[in-house]
């Protein structure tokens, strides 16, 4: 195993120039999948969320119902 003494005569050379760590220029494009993924994850939970307190507030429960012991408060 080679040892490195100078790290700018090592990147500098003929050999190892250019990228550092592999998929150089791709940071972007994961990026806006990353913010595709995150603006998806809001609408989804947001759809949810909104379908589960519809279905709560077709129930009309009362403000005493939970003392009435009635399943699915």
């Amino acid at each position: 195993m080679a040892t490195v003494t100078n790290w700018i005569d090592h990147l500098s050379a003929k050999e190892v120039q250019g990228a550092v760590y592999p998929g150089v220029g791709t940071e972007g494009i994961l990026v806006l999948i990353a913010l595709v993924l995150w603006i998806g994850w809001h609408v989804i939970c947001n759809m949810q969320e909104t379908s589960k307190l519809e279905k709560l507030a077709r129930k009309r429960h009362g403000a005493s119902d939970y003392k009435n012991n009635i399943s699915d408060w």
